[in-house]
């Protein structure tokens, strides 16, 4: 009987710890990609921040601007703060833009210090984004995370910061605990059922597309830029296309939007054959979608892009209102990142825009693969 009662214990025990672990780990990951995300928006108009910077004129288009952003943001999710910081000194920083509105208690202004923590100091120190959780009496318990915001020379200006309020999570995962010790049995069967709707039902919406099992391009932001940071370390090659879908619109016009969802579904499955399991395969929206690749070479870059071409256009679609098999093209534009060839490190935006410039190239004669020459970088 004792040894049963361990056995118990142990099962609940680990089934408590690892329930808490999956979803805290999930909300963690959540977290960071929207930091990184709204790291990557302010990097957008760096010179705008870099401006604000300098005046902390509240009553700016600016900073009415990113107040706007960080409102929409909040509203589409759970975030309950969103800030940017620089960092002063090992024990202090300084809070540069701020979500909560003017006036308000929980505002910080421009100018405000704050206590430099370990999970913020870690961010300045690396470079990397970095997740953290906390209990405050005044908040409650929050889940972070903290991105970096680099300028066009990749200098470190500072952080953005998000919180997000999961006190309700962890009050139920306590209430959890105790209904477990009294029916464990019951309770773990409901507990991993929960846990698999739990992933397919709030998950995985926020990271893959329903319709091409793609990647989100929300979610991409984050992939993107932490490939980069990983291949600045390791020195490793990386590749991102950008790929359309030659005249797409066409095909909704002529026969409807149900087949032109089958359409790209069907073409998403004719790209991911020609992919390693471990590339990433993003839609962008609509019918553009991007493929990020590291650790290959600007020759065999070019060898996956045909092949990818050539799949989607082998590949046949069948419609059944019409009886006609329909055929699609693809243009592709690529953008290769050699650290190996000197060139600099740069970010995920910069990089996508360098694919699609490459991308616009090959529009212009449609089924094609076109590749970004950078005219700064020698030969």
């Amino acid at each position: 009987m004792a040894a049963l009662a361990g056995i118990i214990v142990v099962i609940h025990g680990t089934v408590y710890v690892t329930t808490r672990s999956v979803i805290v780990g999930e909300i963690k990951l959540y977290a960071q990609g929207i930091a990184v995300a709204i790291a990557n928006n302010v990097m957008g108009d760096i010179q705008g921040y870099k401006s604000f910077n300098e005046t902390r004129d509240v009553h700016s288009g600016y900073y009415q601007r990113m107040q706007a952003v960080f409102a929409n943001i909040k509203a589409d999710s759970n975030v309950k703060f969103i800030y940017t910081e620089r960092r002063i000194d090992a024990e202090t920083t300084e809070y540069i833009l701020d979500a909560e509105p003017i006036g308000t208690p929980d505002h910080s202004p421009p100018g405000e210090i704050e206590e430099n923590t370990p999970n913020k100091e870690s961010v300045f120190s690396t470079g990397r984004p970095t997740v953290y959780s906390g209990k405050y009496e005044k908040w409650g318990q929050l889940l972070g995370a903290h991105a970096p915001i680099f300028d066009e020379d990749g200098k470190m200006l500072g952080i953005v910061g998000v919180d997000v309020d999961v006190s309700n999570i962890y009050y139920c995962m306590s209430r959890l605990q105790k209904v477990l010790f009294a029916v464990y049995v019951v309770i773990i069967g409901i507990t991993l059922w929960m846990l698999n709707k739990y992933s397919d039902t709030f998950l995985e919406p926020l990271f893959k597309d329903k319709l091409t099992g793609a990647y989100t391009k929300r979610y991409s932001e984050t992939l993107i830029q932490e490939e980069i940071v990983a291949a600045v370390r390791s020195h490793k090659n990386l590749v991102l296309m950008m790929l359309d879908l030659d005249h797409f619109k066409n095909i909704n016009d002529t026969y409807g939007h149900n087949f032109g969802d089958k359409v790209l579904s069907s073409t998403s499955g004719a790209i991911k054959v020609s992919l390693r399991e471990k590339d990433y395969f993003i839609r962008y929206g609509g019918e553009e979608f991007i493929v990020f690749i590291s650790g290959v070479t600007a020759e065999r870059a070019l060898e996956i892009a045909e092949r990818i071409r050539r799949s989607v256009e082998a590949n046949e679609i069948f419609n059944e209102e019409k009886n006609i098999v329909v055929k699609m093209t693809i243009s592709i534009g690529i953008a290769n990142l050699d650290l190996h060839q000197n060139q600099t490190a740069i970010s995920a935006q910069e990089l996508t825009d360098r694919a699609d410039k490459a991308l616009y190239v090959a529009k212009e004669n449609r089924n094609c693969v076109s590749v970004f020459q950078d005219q700064r970088q020698p030969g």
